[in-house]
């Protein structure tokens, strides 16, 4: 029987990663969802549940000492690839040996088209999008990346988070605030809070605890265009490889 190694979150913020699988030709994808689920709880003895991401699936079970709603276990089809939170990151199914940074991206980018860009809480204009920014608004670390981002002018788009539980219900009044960019630069910056959000707002927060543990759960994590994914990157970082991206014309 397999296991998954686990590494609980500390205040501290950094990494993760996932992979796609092929699409069934013949069974509807209600059917391959079910089967994999079914292959998953024979290899871990597990209960997996799916995600918004096609053949990505978590472990339905809180995780001792880290919530499973802050720091998912995300694990392929077939278990090839495991997700773990903090620094455990992106892990091969079979060994638990650690991905490489490239390789932790490159499994990324395989959702690439199943994340919804126009969700994330988009900064820096409206220019080619070539970083991802798995961010907390409660994180000293975040703080401080964003506001040299901010200064800079940088162009990139957040996934939402928090470093803790409390926190968390607050997403959804930010992200459903009428300019959500704004709110969250006055809740990055200030810690001022928008009214709370309505009852028809329409914040997907499994979509983005997803997102958040393919990225590691640690923040701040970047994950570039070009597949590079780097935890608590610094602005002078961002800055280079931004310019690099931007004279080879990669972009999301």
């Amino acid at each position: 029987m397999r296991q998954i190694a686990v590494l609980t979150l500390a205040g501290l913020c950094a990494m993760l990663t996932a992979t796609a699988p092929a699409a069934a030709e013949t069974a509807s994808p209600a059917a391959t969802q079910r089967a994999d689920i079914e292959t998953l709880q024979r290899l871990y003895n597990e209960r997996f549940v799916a995600t918004p991401f096609a053949g990505l699936y978590q472990i339905d079970r809180p995780i001792p000492y880290s919530p499973r709603e802050t720091a998912p276990i995300l694990v392929t089809r077939d278990g090839e690839y495991s997700f773990n939170n903090g620094k455990l990151g992106a892990q091969h199914g079979d060994t638990g040996a650690p991905l490489s940074g490239s390789e932790w991206g490159a499994l990324v980018l395989r959702w690439r088209d199943q994340i919804r860009y126009s969700d994330l809480i988009q900064q820096g204009g409206n220019g080619p999008l070539r970083m991802l920014l798995l961010s907390a608004y409660d994180c000293p670390f975040s703080k401080k990346l964003e506001a040299a981002l901010a200064a800079a002018g940088t162009r990139y788009a957040i996934i939402p988070s928090t470093i803790g539980t409390a926190n968390k219900p607050f997403l959804p009044d930010i992200w459903c605030s009428p300019d959500r960019a704004a709110t969250w630069r006055r809740a990055i910056s200030t810690g001022a809070l928008p009214p709370r959000a309505s009852r028809s707002c329409r914040y997907d927060r499994r979509y983005f605890e997803t997102l958040s543990g393919m990225f590691g759960g640690s923040k701040p994590t970047a994950l570039f265009a070009d597949g590079t994914i780097v935890a608590s990157p610094s602005p002078a970082f961002v800055k280079q490889k931004l310019a690099t991206l931007s004279r080879q014309g990669i972009a999301f």
